[in-house]
């Protein structure tokens, strides 16, 4: 692609109009990555299984994600990249809607295996185009408002999910990720025309150039990094499954908080990351999440400190994500689509082993171990950013 993005789109309105558009689909993504958690005691009930087993919902959904996300990549590549995003948003819709229907857990898992299929068609070449449409100074921002979509599902989402898998059923959270989804789909199909025309992936040749040291360094932060949170994350229901407030379990507030959180934190780290520069936003916030998470666990019981935790852990939760995003774009060149769909896919294993190591913890130990486990793993993916993220940058 040429010139600028915005001689490409032809006027900086049109270019906030459509990044807003991707925004909203990542928005449908990322509830349908975590809708789960919000819902998954009420689904362990329904079915009769445990909660660790309701818990392999997450892991089978990330790990698909994880296979799919380079694979559609390579698959996909020769396509029109507006019909690459269309084509990602049937299959989320088809998914949920299977979800919904399901009558046992097998059939969840092939529906969220459909979904997980969908998310990872579109995150990367959503994130790519939105690098596309702004100037380099930009990019911190632009790429925000797509994983802003993640946050945002976060602060609205996950406490809605919850809420309605208790009011009504489970179903009617998939129920509602489909209605979200069409909305979406609403939204983007009459932008179509409007986004630029382009591979949904670069060539192979620079995208092998593109997998250096430096950037195999900065894929393996963002698996430790994403490991350790959702060691605690998936199970946060089981964890604070015994907490209440005023006669009200707690679980929604924290929810609630954390989505909040996470929101402004969002916002925030587009600001930060063309301010301050990656390196000192990636430290701050691996740092204290990493303390949250040990706080978290430990103190479970205490109702209001868990919310307020919840809250400073939302805002950096997803701090990580623009400024190793910001780094790996700066290092690829020409590879930049593919090695975003490795990050991408790198996320989602992280959430999958995640979801898996904190299921094994809390059969075989118990729930106070998981902050042995969370806080281990954080300090080795701290020490990892401070490592990858000094090393200079190839102009």
């Amino acid at each position: 692609m040429s010139g600028s993005g915005s001689k490409t789109l032809g006027g900086t309105s049109r270019q906030t109009v459509l990044l807003a558009a991707l925004g909203v689909g990542a928005v449908a993504i990322g509830m349908d990555t975590f809708v789960v958690i919000g819902v998954l005691n009420e689904i362990a009930a329904s079915l009769e299984i445990p909660a660790t087993r309701a818990g392999q919902l997450v892991s089978v959904y990330a790990l698909s994600y994880a296979v799919f996300a380079p694979l559609s990549a390579w698959l996909l590549r020769g396509l029109d990249r507006r019909r690459v995003i269309l084509l990602a948003i049937g299959f989320f819709l088809a998914g949920n809607l299977a979800c919904g229907l399901a009558t046992g857990f097998h059939q969840i898992v092939a529906g969220r295996i459909v979904s997980a299929l969908g998310a990872a068609i579109f995150t990367p070449v959503a994130t790519a185009l939105a690098s596309d449409l702004v100037p380099p100074h930009r990019k911190g921002a632009a790429l925000a408002v797509i994983f802003g979509g993640m946050t945002v599902a976060q602060a609205a989402g996950i406490p809605l999910a919850t809420l309605i898998g208790q009011m009504f059923d489970w179903r009617y959270a998939f129920y509602f990720v489909v209605v979200l989804g069409l909305v979406a789909l609403a939204i983007l199909a009459p932008l179509m025309g409007r986004l630029p025309v382009g591979a949904a992936a670069p060539d192979t040749a620079a995208a092998s150039r593109a997998l250096t040291p430096v950037t195999a360094g900065l894929l393996l932060v963002t698996f430790l990094i994403v490991l350790s949170e959702f060691v605690v994350y998936t199970y946060v229901s089981v964890i604070l499954a015994g907490t209440s407030y005023a006669g009200a379990p707690i679980l929604p507030a924290v929810l609630l908080a954390y989505g909040i959180g996470a929101l402004a934190g969002n916002f925030a780290t587009g600001i930060l990351t063309d301010r301050l520069g990656p390196l000192q936003v990636l430290i701050g916030a691996v740092a204290v999440q990493t303390a949250l998470l040990v706080a978290l666990v430990m103190w479970r019981d205490a109702a209001l400190v868990t919310v307020v935790v919840g809250f400073v852990w939302g805002i950096v939760s997803y701090m990580y994500l623009v400024p190793i995003q910001h780094r790996l774009l700066s290092h690829a060149g020409g590879g930049g689509a593919l090695i975003l769909s490795l990050n991408s896919s790198l996320i989602y294993v992280g959430i999958s082993a995640g979801a898996w190591l904190g299921g094994v913890v809390l059969d075989r130990v118990g729930i106070p171990s998981l902050a042995l486990v969370a806080g281990a793993l954080g300090t080795v993916a701290l020490v990892a950013a401070m490592v990858f993220m000094r090393r200079p940058v190839i102009e």
